[in-house]
């Protein structure tokens, strides 16, 4: 059987959610895709697309596999595994890590768990802050999805001006505090562009609405 890219997978006609792959961009970008356990860089276990995997009982939640033959893990194994893996310090490289341990995820079982994360616990969070979340500009969308996915949702609750600025439609300050501690200086610009890209958005559309309705007002003077 062929295998299902992570694009074909996110992107496909007939997924749960057709606008995932659009949504996760961001995640994809910044997260990677690995089918071992990893240690990430903010510490802590991780696989597939950012999947955090915070003890052994969350490991063996998935259908692990031995990466040559295939064969299904056994719980000891998985648990051996993780042992092996919390070992390893942050940033190791990830051959280093695939050595630890054979263990790999079913190929395709990345993107399902990436999508079913999103949809079951990142959106109705983000909902729940914000709740025009579903209206505001995609740029913005993806910002907020990322920023949930990355430093979870208690973390995020913490950023009060972002969800305030968010809240009022003002997607400019929403890039003036959107800054993560700890976390990449890439990610955290391209976060900022993207809200900012949101505001730029949103002026356009505001723009020729007031346009219109000062046309018609001066209109109706004469």
């Amino acid at each position: 059987m062929a295998q299902i890219s992570i694009d074909e997978r996110l992107g496909r006609a007939g997924a749960a959610e057709p606008t995932a792959r659009v949504l996760c961009a961001e995640i994809i970008r910044w997260e990677g895709f690995r089918r071992e356990m990893y240690v990430h860089a903010r510490g802590g276990i991780r696989t597939g697309i950012g999947h955090r995997l915070p003890d052994a009982g969350a490991a063996l939640a998935l259908p692990w596999q031995h990466r040559a033959t295939g064969r299904r893990a056994t719980p000891s194994q998985v648990r051996a595994a993780f042992q092996q893996v919390r070992a390893q310090a942050a940033g190791h490289p990830a051959p280093a890590l695939q050595r630890a341990s054979d263990l790999v995820l079913p190929a395709g079982f990345a993107a399902d768990l990436a999508t079913a994360h999103v949809e079951r616990v990142v959106l109705p969070g983000l909902r729940k802050f914000y709740p025009a979340f579903d209206s505001c500009p995609l740029p913005a969308r993806r910002a907020l999805i990322d920023m949930a996915f990355d430093l979870g949702l208690p973390r995020l609750a913490l950023f009060h001006n972002l969800i305030a600025a968010c809240r009022r439609g003002d997607f400019a300050a929403a890039a003036d505090h959107c800054h993560r501690p700890g976390c990449q200086s890439a990610r955290n610009v391209s976060t900022r562009n993207l809200f900012r890209e949101a505001a730029a958005l949103r002026e356009r559309l505001v723009t020729p609405s007031i346009v219109g309705q000062n046309a018609r007002l001066d209109g109706g003077r004469r």
